[in-house]
């Protein structure tokens, strides 16, 4: 397999068709499942253990939840097994070495065929744009990483948004003081964080409100995060479906098609229209905001920009609003950690709780919560395949190109051999310094919850700063206590870690 693709390796085409991730899995199955590796001390594909064939493995899945069925598997089999999906074979990895092993081979770029549906559904609807950042395209990818990256990655420029950060944050307290109930607990909290974070990632982009968080909410609003919901929803189906959609289009994918549509046309509404008030202000604002700097971009396209902005935007929606209800749980099942936030909260920020730029940096264990959250329940990291167009020595298996290959780094990210007896604890500190200014630093590998290398997450600070804000403002402000009748558990909704009931917490004023 290897020898077939470098000998083609000078004709362009075949580079991108062998790039292709939809490509390599049909290679996969028609040539390198009968082909005895090379090194006689690694063992054939067909020796990984696992289910045989694709109902009885389907089958297993109505068994229980996606995380307790794959859970026995690897109690069952060890810490490699290999299961097929309609006609795709995947293997399930979950070792930290092996995971680093993956992770590391083709570091410069790495194909991800469960977003090939979302690729092929953008490039229908905007043959010159589509989404390069989760394409398999290298070219299409290339281009567009290197276009947003640099500035979605730099501290600097995200840390001038947190004046408007705090102002969304205490909107949405003063939301929960409108909205609780005499007890305290608020109706549909998960609406809550979604209207929160769609604003917040907007001010990040635009360093300015867009009217996603009016009271009444905006209509158009409404229908935007009502769609980017939709198409997170879609994607998590296409992902585990996939590529089944290639054969026959599934209700799945033209419900894509209609909520990428309508979340394009309705974020660009709402952006032009707040815009139009605005333009060609920066106040004393120093740096570019997010658009500015597309602006700037001599050959970028309106569309081009279109796709961006409102695909960063709705990108972040379910993820974000999930982080921030697992986030939530925890504290208010754990009010000894909730207590020490609030200590460290009124000794860094003071009588104004605002964040900002000079005492961010001193919001330790807010930073420690997040980091804890992420590795008890990491969101999305996970549900992404990764697929090689070269053979690989996994745990002494040869795995053939175009196997898919999932990692399960959050069953790593809560094993006790890397994180002690209270693994399956909430335990912040555990991501503190010591007194000697060290930190005990366990195997990188064993949890990312915004992914690995080149390919991770771009709008981890479009994230992370809104939550930090807005855990502090809701801190200061409430104490909270879970008010369900029984422990939420780990559920796989729309391709996310989601909890498996609606959340019960009581905001309780402090004052």
């Amino acid at each position: 397999m290897a020898s077939l693709y470098c000998s083609f390796t000078r004709s362009l085409f075949l580079q991108r068709f062998l790039r292709s991730s939809w490509s390599l899995a049909m290679l996969a199955r028609s040539s390198s499942s009968v082909v005895a590796p090379n090194d006689t001390n690694v063992l054939p594909f067909s020796a990984i253990p696992g289910l045989k064939g694709s109902i009885r493995n389907i089958l297993e899945y109505t068994k229980g939840s996606f995380f307790d069925v794959v859970t026995k598997r690897f109690e069952r089999y060890g810490p490699i097994y290999s299961e097929e999906i309609l006609g795709t074979r995947i293997v399930n990895v979950s070792d930290v070495e092996a995971t680093s092993k993956v992770l590391r081979t083709d570091r410069t770029f790495q194909m991800r065929p469960g977003l090939q549906a979302v690729e092929d559904a953008g490039d229908e609807i905007n043959p010159d744009t589509g989404f390069g950042p989760i394409s398999n395209d290298y070219e299409k990818w290339y281009h567009d990483r290197s276009l947003l990256a640099p500035k979605l990655k730099r501290l600097k420029d995200a840390l001038e948004t947190l004046p408007i950060l705090n102002t969304v944050a205490d909107d949405f307290v003063r939301r929960m003081q409108q909205q609780s109930r005499r007890d305290g607990t608020i109706n549909n909290i998960e609406e809550q964080f979604t209207y929160w974070i769609i604003e917040a990632i907007a001010a990040g982009l635009f360093n300015e409100r867009l009217g996603f968080y009016d009271q009444p909410p905006d209509p158009d609003a409404v229908v935007f995060v009502k769609s980017a919901k939709e198409m997170l929803k879609n994607v998590g189906t296409l992902n585990v479906t996939a590529p089944l959609y290639k054969y026959i289009k599934i209700p799945a994918y033209y419900a894509l098609k209609r909520s990428f549509l309508t979340n394009s046309a309705t974020g660009m509404d709402i952006i032009n229209r707040e815009l139009a008030k605005k333009k060609g202000e920066r106040g004393n604002r120093t740096t570019q905001t997010f658009f500015e700097y597309l602006s700037a971009k001599e050959k970028i396209t309106s569309k081009s920009m279109a796709t961006y902005l409102t695909g960063l935007m709705a990108g972040g929606v379910d993820t974000t609003s999930t982080t921030c209800l697992w986030l939530l749980y925890h504290l208010a099942q754990n009010p000894e950690v909730q207590e020490k936030l609030y200590q460290e909260l009124v000794s860094v920020l003071g009588p104004d709780g605002e964040v900002s730029k000079t005492n961010i940096q001193r919001l330790s264990l807010v930073k420690a919560t997040l980091k804890e959250t992420g590795r008890m329940n990491p969101t999305a990291a996970f549900t992404i395949a990764r697929v090689f167009d070269k053979d690989l020595n996994v745990l002494g298996y040869n795995i053939p190109a175009g196997v898919y290959v999932l990692l399960h780094e959050h069953l790593l990210s809560v094993d006790e051999r890397y994180y002690g007896e209270d693994a399956k604890q909430f335990v912040p500190e555990r991501w503190l310094r010591d007194a000697t200014g060290k930190r005990t630093q366990e195997n990188p590998f064993t949890s990312l919850p915004f992914g690995y290398g080149v390919r991770m997450c771009l709008g981890r600070r479009l994230a992370e700063l809104p939550i930090y804000t807005l855990v502090s403002k809701i801190i200061l402000s409430f104490r909270l206590e879970y008010a369900g009748d029984t422990a939420v558990n780990k559920d796989m909704v729309g391709g996310l870690m989601k909890p498996d009931r609606p959340l019960l917490v009581k905001f309780i004023p402090r004052k």
